[in-house]
Formats: C-alpha cells, sequence, structure tokens
C-alpha cells in the first residue's frame, strides 16, 4: 500500500501577519533611512560652507520672503472677501490697512511698556541678584541646619558660577543694547520693504502660484498644484494655531503675573509668550525667568510666580491646545523632540521655531511620495495551495 503523508495546512492569518509585520519593519527602515540622509546632507552642507551660503542669500531675500509669508497668510482672507462681492484690491488694502493699525498700535502701547519695564529691571538689576544670592544662602544654610549635611562647597561653587554670570552679563551688557536697536532698526526697514512686496504679492496670490507651475513640465502640473495646496493648508494650520495659543499665553501671564506683583510682568508675559512659539521646552524656559525673579523679590511672590505658570501651562495643555490646535496636522512628540534637536543644533534658538512647520512641510512632501509611488502599499496576500483552494 502506498501510505501517504498528509499536507500541513497554510496558515493563511499566520502568514499575513508575518508578511504585515515585515511591511511595517520596511516601513521603519525607510523611515529611519529618509532621516539619516537628511542628516548627512545636513552636516556635508554644513561642512562645505553651503548652509552659510544659503543664509545669506535669505538674509537679502528676506523682505521677499516676508512679502510672501504675509501674502500667504492674508490671502484666505481676500479670497473670503472676494467670495462675498468685494473686489481683491480692495480686499487687499482693506486687510493691509488694519495690520498696519495693529502693527502701530503694537509698537505705540506694547513696545514702551516693554522698553520702561526692561530699564526699571535693568537698574534693580544689582538688587535682584543680592535677593537671589540670599536666597540661595539662606536655603543651603536651612538644609545643612536641619539634615547634616555639608554643602558648602556646593555653595560656593554656585555662588562662583552666578557672579561670573553677572560680571560677564553687566559687561556685554552696553554692547549687547547697541546691537540690538541697531538689529531693530535694520529688521524695520526690512519688515518696511517685506509689507511693500506683500502687498504687491497680494494682488495677484494666485497668479504667482499660476507662473511658478509653468516651469514644471505639463504631465507634472496637476500633482504639484495638490501637493502646493497641501502644503499651503497643513503649514497654514500649524503657523495660525502656534502664533494664536502663543498670543493667549501672552495675555494670560501678562495678567497673572501682574496680579501678583512680579516686576515687569509685561516684559515676563511677552518672553512667556515668544518662547511658547518653541513646543514643549518653551514654556518652561520662559516661565523659569519669570520664577527667578519672583524668589529674588520674595518668597511668596516666587511661590505666585510658579502658580501662575503652572496655571497657564495647564491652561494651554488642556484647553488652548486640545480647542486651537485640534485641527491642525497631528505630529507624534517623539518626532518634534527630535525636529527641535537637530534645528537647535544647527540653527540655534529660529531653528527651535521654525521646526515644527519644517516637520509639518516634510510630513507633506513624504506622504505626496509615499502616494504617488505606492511605496508602503498594503495589500493582503493570497496564497493557493496544491488543491486550489
Amino acid at each position: 500500500m502506498n501510505f501517504r503523508k498528509p499536507k500541513e495546512k497554510l496558515d493563511m492569518n499566520e502568514v499575513n501577519e508575518v508578511v504585515s509585520l515585515s511591511k511595517k519593519i520596511l516601513h521603519l527602515f525607510y523611515l529611519v533611512m529618509i532621516i539619516a540622509i537628511i542628516l548627512i546632507v545636513t552636516i556635508i552642507a554644513r561642512e562645505w560652507g553651503i548652509i552659510n551660503f544659503l543664509l545669506s542669500v535669505l538674509k537679502v531675500l528676506s523682505p521677499l520672503f516676508i512679502g510672501f509669508v504675509i501674502a500667504w497668510l492674508l490671502n484666505p482672507l481676500v479670497k473670503k472677501m472676494e467670495q462675498k462681492g468685494i473686489p481683491r484690491m480692495v480686499s487687499s488694502l482693506i486687510l493691509y490697512l488694519l495690520l498696519i493699525v495693529f502693527l502701530i498700535v503694537f509698537i505705540r502701547i506694547l513696545i514702551p511698556t516693554i522698553y520702561t519695564q526692561l530699564n526699571e529691571l535693568l537698574s534693580n538689576l544689582p538688587e535682584i541678584f543680592n535677593g537671589v544670592e540670599d536666597y540661595i544662602t539662606n536655603l543651603f544654610d536651612s538644609l545643612s541646619t536641619n539634615k547634616g549635611i555639608d554643602l558648602s562647597n556646593v555653595k560656593q561653587n554656585l555662588m562662583e558660577t552666578m557672579n561670573t554670570f553677572f560680571v560677564d552679563f553687566t559687561t556685554n551688557l552696553p554692547a549687547s543694547i547697541i546691537n540690538f536697536v541697531g538689529n531693530f532698526f535694520s529688521s524695520l526697514l526690512t519688515i518696511g520693504f517685506g509689507l511693500i512686496i506683500g502687498l504687491y504679492m497680494l494682488f495677484d496670490f494666485d497668479a504667482i502660484n499660476t507662473h511658478l507651475l509653468h516651469l514644471f513640465p505639463k504631465k507634472n502640473r496637476f500633482e504639484l498644484s495638490l501637493l502646493i495646496t497641501n502644503i499651503s493648508s497643513e503649514v497654514r494650520k500649524c503657523v495660525n494655531g502656534t502664533l494664536l495659543v502663543a498670543t493667549m499665553v501672552f495675555v494670560c501671564d501678562s495678567i497673572g503675573f501682574a496680579a501678583i506683583g512680579l516686576q515687569a510682568p509685561l516684559l515676563f508675559g511677552f518672553f512667556c509668550g515668544l518662547t511658547d512659539l518653541i513646543p514643549y521646552v518653551g514654556p518652561y524656559i520662559g516661565g523659569a525667568a519669570a520664577v527667578i525673579i519672583g524668589f529674588s523679590q520674595s518668597s511668596l511672590i516666587g511661590i505666585m510666580a510658579i502658580i501662575v505658570a503652572v496655571i497657564v501651562q495647564l491652561i494651554e495643555n488642556f484647553i488652548l491646545q486640545p480647542v486651537v490646535m485640534s485641527k491642525t496636522m497631528k505630529l507624534h512628540p517623539v518626532t518634534i523632540i527630535l525636529g527641535l534637536l537637530i534645528f537647535e543644533h544647527f540653527f540655534g534658538i529660529l531653528g527651535m521655531i521654525l521646526a515644527t512647520p519644517c516637520i509639518a512641510l516634510a510630513k507633506v512632501v513624504y506622504r505626496f511620495f509615499v502616494e504617488k509611488y505606492n511605496l508602503f502599499e498594503d495589500q493582503n496576500v493570497i496564497l493557493i495551495d496544491e488543491e486550489g483552494k
């Protein structure tokens, strides 16, 4: 008799799970490879001086860039006004007039107030430093007395570090102020040219996109137009949401710091709103400065400054971010933190502010190529055994 060994049936679910896992591993490999390529290209560009060259070119073309950003931000509002029957040129002029009025009010009200508070803060800087020094001395003495731990060396090293920082800060302060004033007026001139360029761009913003598309082959124009639209939409939502949240943080912190009697509340509120543009780490940078000044005034004000900073941060995390940023693109915190580290390493604080919009742009471009070339198309595996089943 001819005995045949029974055939073992393949478990199709297990096979599909293995194939699906392999695709996910391949997907992760491609992501790591893309990040590595971007990092290598950035390092090479920095070593060869390409980044410095590009930064110099961007500095020369900064009025053009500022004008484009302004026109890009205002273009959706102009389109809505056009839909209501208002001519595009009239809509552009109305929005520009409102923007200029806002800038004038901002400069006439906020800047002098911040300058006055900053001047008062600088005049009280030695007193503030002595207050911080006394507070740290009392803290270390109380710890040494209650816990029986000798912290004299730690206290001495900390005091020497603080003295060195204070001496360096006061020595470099006049030159820093002169450089800041020069850069401020230079920036005003650049922004003025940017506003003029932006107005002309806003008059016919859609035509600019059309002219740019004509530089590419006709067969690729539709895909490029779709890509530009997606990039514009995602980055605009990210920028608008971030600016709105930062403005709310500025208002809430300024009111809270003023209520507890902190010196220069508007200055520190503005600083907290500015640093809030940096995701995750920014709010703590801004709050730390206010807390240090608070403890230099008194322990109560320092504790109240911590409470204000924590409350505002909780409001931002659980109310402002979910409500305002609910329609913005979702980015994993690890992705944003890695982007912050890379951009801070190469471009400093400005890089940290621009990291999230750049990551949002990269994500849209990446998704475009994935969908275009079906790089990670997840298809079910269908196997047929010998019996045709």
